[in-house]
């Protein structure tokens, strides 16, 4: 998307402060839901989602004799252009004048609306949220929440300015006033046609899931009926579909059940003779080719839910006109480069950060971050400036040498004007300082030589090369609670060349840092990092990325540090409630909530007589590297999402954070003007361990 777009994006305030809230919230009741569940139902859900993929073929067969015994018609559209010709076919031959719809998202990636416009039918969405955009001549921006973006204010100012009718600005009033006007159109629809959220092969009926009575008039009162889903919508039987049932409303609406489940299907061979029909059309457009696809494939699992774009930090600010195309945020990537072509997929991808978020949501464990990257490797959308930020680290060493001249030249103005123009890097952005030599000096070349540790330290790169002082306090914590550390010399995890799609340099990073810990972790060593993003990469990028047996051991054997304290280590007596009352914020990483889930550190906090506070607003915006980019694909997003972030930190009224992101720090250091913590300063603090010289510089 262009910078032009991006700018007009930001530039609609309210939109964006009105998307920002509702995102929220729905992530929210979200959560609260899906903490009702049990693990089996996810685990349920999974095997039943991967389990009909497997079968699809042979399922799609069961699926025809079905539909045929029950005097229905089910056709399997190989392109959106086979799709959209059987449909106007069937509203040619029929002489149909008014079609109505439920939502489908898959009538919008086929183009439904306009092929039947373009022979003179009208159509008219009945989803409310649907209603609204079609009226304001926009595309959906939500797949749950199509008008997600429009304010109410907005949307009564359209009913005026479209219908001629004056509508307070009442969420109820206007509800009520769609109902009566959308009424007159259910009556004389000639034909319905519909979304799939399920479709049961064994009896060859369809699923519909909402929230509003639209979906089941539409199903039911016109004449013609036709049905239109991705043929991995496809389940063997209604055991299956009840796992999906199961899950999908908590994610989607963070509610147990929907208003509305709505089963329809061929109304009997008798029903056809009387001018009745009913039509099933599956649409393939790339899917099948899809299914032995490494990365796309998994996308195929996925349940429609939205919970991906309800925790996507651009997307809450940026909304699916910019971050998306028929379908919108870090699911609508994949689901373009299935449908329409991986180019395209790329141009979308580059405003997915990476931060995860998605992933630790996902009740089909679609990796999207991951799958994200691979979209980028494979349409080559990365730039010569994110080629020179994946070098990060060695930055971050030659800093680590050059301590005085790298501090000089980070606040000094001229010479950040020209790193923008260089490496891209925003002049506004607030950089690391750094504290001088580097963590292996300072600790000693013992430390490199144990091979009897039944625990080693990865650095990473801040705690190895900027401030070194978190990596000593880490070492020193470890080893008051009891085990003998050893630490590995690395430049870094390779987050940056993840991120950017140069995943042949990720690799190569992956393939030195496993040889260099995959001896400890076979002879039964905790790897243990203080950074969460170098735990993200060993225990969930390197093994997908390498899928070697040594990976995945070294995966296996990567633990957060906090989350490794919690629970493989005891605190003594002395540490506990030594903290005096004192109130702080803690902010939760978004690589953490995949390798230190349930937010251990809140608890180990409190335990040391800390007054703890947090909020759940998801990622800070920084996202490594990519906030400090300039401009529309960096810095430009990533400070909204800051601000917004700030407000909600500052809210508590804590005079200070704490936090184990290094680049989480910089984000909430610049906008809140907080003092920000590592978690193991308190740590240490309640330890009594000796802190001379181990001061806090950044964090």
């Amino acid at each position: 998307m262009s910078r032009r777009q991006v700018e007009a994006a930001l530039a609609r305030r309210e939109e964006v402060e009105t998307r920002w809230r509702s995102l929220l919230a729905m992530a929210e009741k979200s959560r609260e839901a899906v903490g009702a569940l049990l693990d089996k139902h996810l685990r349920e859900l999974f095997e039943a989602r991967s389990r009909s993929l497997e079968r699809l073929p042979e399922l799609l067969e069961v699926l025809s004799a079905s539909i045929s015994r029950a005097g229905g018609h089910l056709y399997i559209a190989k392109t959106a252009e086979d799709a959209r010709r059987y449909i106007a076919q069937i509203a040619a031959s029929r002489n149909v004048r008014l079609v109505v719809k439920s939502k489908t998202m898959t009538g919008e990636e086929i183009g439904i609306n306009q092929a039947l416009e373009s022979m003179g039918v009208e159509v008219v969405e009945t989803d409310l949220g649907e209603r609204v955009v079609q009226l304001a001549g926009h595309r959906p921006t939500h797949i749950i929440a199509p008008a997600v973006h429009l304010s109410r204010g907005e949307i009564s100012s359209l009913i005026k300015r479209k219908l001629g009718a004056e509508v307070e600005e009442d969420p109820t009033k206007i509800t009520v006033f769609f109902r009566k006007h959308l009424w007159q159109f259910f009556k004389s629809a000639d034909m319905g046609v519909t979304g799939a959220n399920i479709v049961v092969a064994e009896t060859g009926h369809v699923v519909l899931v909402t929230n509003e009575g639209n979906g089941r008039l539409v199903a039911t009162m016109p004449r013609i009926i036709v049905s239109v889903a991705g043929v991995e919508k496809v389940v063997e039987k209604w055991e299956d579909a009840a796992r999906i049932l199961r899950v999908l409303p908590a994610r989607a609406i963070g509610r147990s059940s929907t208003s509305y489940i709505t089963v329809l299907g061929p109304r009997g061979p008798s029903a056809s003779r009387g001018g009745r029909e009913f039509h099933l059309v599956l649409i393939d457009n790339g899917r099948i080719g899809a299914l032995g696809d490494e990365w796309l494939g998994q996308t195929l699992r996925c349940i429609r839910c939205a919970a991906c774009l309800d925790v996507c930090p651009t997307y809450r600010i940026l909304g699916g006109g910019v971050f998306g195309d028929t379908y919108v945020g870090a699911m609508g990537v994949l689901w373009t480069a299935i449908t329409n072509s991986v180019q395209r997929a790329a141009e979308i991808a580059r405003y997915c950060v990476s931060c995860s978020l998605c992933h630790d949501v996902c009740p089909a464990r679609i990796d999207l971050p991951l799958a994200i990257s691979w979209v980028k490797y494979r349409g080559r959308s990365y730039t010569l400036r994110e080629r020179m930020l994946t070098m990060y680290e060695y930055y971050a060493l030659l800093g680590s040498r050059m301590a005085h001249l790298f501090n000089w030249l980070q606040e000094n103005r001229s010479v950040r004007k020209a790193l923008e123009l260089v490496l891209g890097l925003d002049r506004r952005r607030l950089m690391h300082r750094f504290r001088g030599g580097d963590l292996y000096r300072v600790l000693g070349l013992e430390y490199l030589k144990r091979s009897d540790a039944d625990v080693v330290y990865f650095p990473d790169t801040y705690a190895a090369y900027i401030d070194w002082s978190v990596g000593v306090l880490s070492v020193r914590v470890l080893e008051r609670l009891g085990f003998r550390v050893a630490v590995v010399r690395t430049r870094g995890s390779g987050m940056p060349a993840i991120q950017y799609g140069l995943l042949q340099v990720a690799k190569r990073i992956a393939e030195r840092n496993v040889a260099s810990l995959s001896e400890y972790a076979r002879r039964g060593a905790w790897i243990v990092c203080s950074e969460p993003t170098a735990a993200y990469c060993l225990a969930n990028a390197y093994p997908k990325l390498l899928k070697t047996s040594s990976s995945a051991r070294v995966a296996e054997s990567t633990r957060e540090l906090l989350y490794f304290v919690a629970s493989e280590a005891r605190l003594p007596a002395q540490a506990q409630a030594s903290g005096g009352g004192r109130m702080i914020f803690y902010h939760y990483p978004c690589h953490s909530r995949l390798v230190a889930p349930g937010a251990p550190s809140i608890k180990l906090l409190s335990s040391l007589g800390l007054e703890v506070k947090s909020r759940d607003y998801g990622c800070c915006g920084i996202a490594g590297t990519w906030g400090m980019r300039r401009g529309h694909e960096g810095y430009s997003v990533s400070s909204e999402v800051g601000r917004r972030v700030a407000r909600e930190v500052l809210g508590t009224n804590c005079s200070e954070v704490a936090t184990e992101s290094s680049v989480c720090a910089l984000q909430l250091r610049q906008f809140t003007g907080l003092r920000v913590y590592h978690t193991i300063r308190y740590l240490a603090e309640a330890l009594g361990i000796e802190s001379s010289g181990l001061g806090m510089l950044n964090f």
